[in-house]
């Protein structure tokens, strides 16, 4: 009679075991795959005052980095200096190529170059903290104002 009670209870953990194996083998595929990366379901946005609207944005798997925004604020700015900082890997103060005027309702384009120590993965999502520095044409006073880029990476 405990032979029976014995090969039953090697067939339960047997049947469970296998069970618990494949489970375990499609949690890992799905992994591979990325399912579970929350990034993967975060979408693009670009964070600044509501005078300076996105109205382009882009990062390469060669840390390139390009943002053009519109100037709304309805007066001609002299831009005087950007930074960035990526806040993924850490860099900060990275200077970038910014225009250096912009007219009332005119284009502001911002380019700089990320070091990554080879390059970024593809599709990966990117957040970008931009400084930009301007003046009001005809005043001395130099305004700071800063946003946030979220952009994914492409070729």
């Amino acid at each position: 009679m405990n032979g029976r009670r014995a090969q039953s209870s090697v067939e339960y953990l047997m049947t469970y075991g296998w069970a618990f194996i494949i489970l375990l083998a499609v949690i890992a595929i799905l992994y591979s795959f990325g399912v579970f990366n929350p990034q993967q379901y975060m979408g693009e946005e670009c964070l600044f005052q509501p005078s300076l609207q996105c109205k382009s944005m882009s990062f390469s798997t060669k840390g390139d980095f390009s943002l053009v925004l519109s100037n709304g604020l309805g007066y001609r700015i002299t831009i005087t200096g950007a930074s960035l900082d990526l806040l993924s890997t850490g860099q900060k103060n990275v200077q970038a190529q910014v225009s250096s005027f912009a007219e009332p309702n005119g284009q502001i384009t911002i380019n700089a170059k990320f070091d990554n120590k080879g390059t970024f993965r593809t599709s990966t999502l990117e957040k970008v903290k931009v400084t930009i520095r301007y003046k009001i044409e005809g005043s001395g006073t130099e305004y700071t104002t800063s946003g946030v880029v979220a952009v994914r990476t492409g070729a």
